[in-house]
């Protein structure tokens, strides 16, 4: 039996795809990642702002590379790591986002190609790749500050065919696939600061801030992507593993020996 493991939220994250782990990050470790992450942001040292109000900084295993190490594998979700992808676990990238502005984030798949594997690796005999997501929240997500929020049948059955075209980036509340998730079933998580949310990254989900946060404190959260190894580069995903690789080097980036 893996230590740690709780066997509820295993069931949970069986079932669903996606889990809360409350209290992942004391009071203190959440206070430094605010500081670190709104400094960089007060000096424009973030690599993404785009239309939906989503600010990224893609280079925290440079600039903070002990506290970003402190993250990998993190004891508080290793064990649904180690369940699901055991040594095989492959850190992808480590970014952190805030959102200063208003925020309504577009509907996406973290790993768009799960369900095209063998197409899009041109493997007649393929391997199939499963990734999952941790996701520490810095600010609480009240029912009345903000949310994430989860389409509840597709952990286990692709979105429509004719929609993969439209699943992409877009801030177009009119695309196609937007249009549809809107119409799908669907729940609400609301992590607090220091939780961290642990699921697939091949569900479809969506980020939003309802209200204006307290003054000098947006909105944020540090993600990490991880992959069950081998997957080749041109993946299609929501983010690129070089950066991560370049900074831990291809053994480093494997937290369970």
């Amino acid at each position: 039996m893996i230590k740690n493991l709780s066997e509820k939220n295993l069931e949970v994250l069986k079932k669903n795809g996606f889990i809360i782990v409350e209290k992942a990050l004391d009071k203190d470790q959440v206070c430094v990642w605010k500081e670190k992450i709104y400094s960089l942001y007060n000096g424009q040292k973030y690599e993404i702002n785009n239309t939906v109000g989503n600010v990224a900084f893609e280079k925290l295993l440079e600039i903070e590379p002990h506290l970003s190490r402190e993250l990998i594998g993190h004891k508080s979700v290793a064990p649904y790591l180690k369940y699901f992808l055991g040594k095989q676990c492959q850190l992808r990238s480590l970014r952190a986002h805030i959102n200063p502005g208003t925020y309504l984030q577009e509907w996406h798949m973290d790993f768009y190609d799960y369900w095209y594997q063998q197409e899009s690796s041109k493997a007649n005999v393929p391997l199939k790749g499963l990734c999952m997501n941790t996701t520490f929240y810095l600010t609480d997500n009240t029912p009345e500050k903000g949310r994430l929020r989860f389409l509840t049948e597709f952990l286990d059955k692709p979105t429509p065919e004719d929609l993969r075209i439209h699943a992409h980036y877009t801030d177009d509340r009119k695309n196609l696939f937007q249009t549809w998730c809107d119409g799908q079933k669907y729940i609400d998580l609301y992590p607090m600061a220091g939780d961290v949310i642990v699921f697939f990254s091949h569900i479809p989900h969506q980020g939003a801030k309802l209200v204006e946060d307290e003054e000098h404190s947006p909105r944020a959260n540090i993600v990490l992507h991880y992959q069950q190894n081998p997957m080749f580069p041109d993946i299609n995903f929501v983010s690129d593993p070089q950066f991560t690789l370049d900074q831990l080097g291809y053994a480093g980036t494997f937290p369970f020996k």
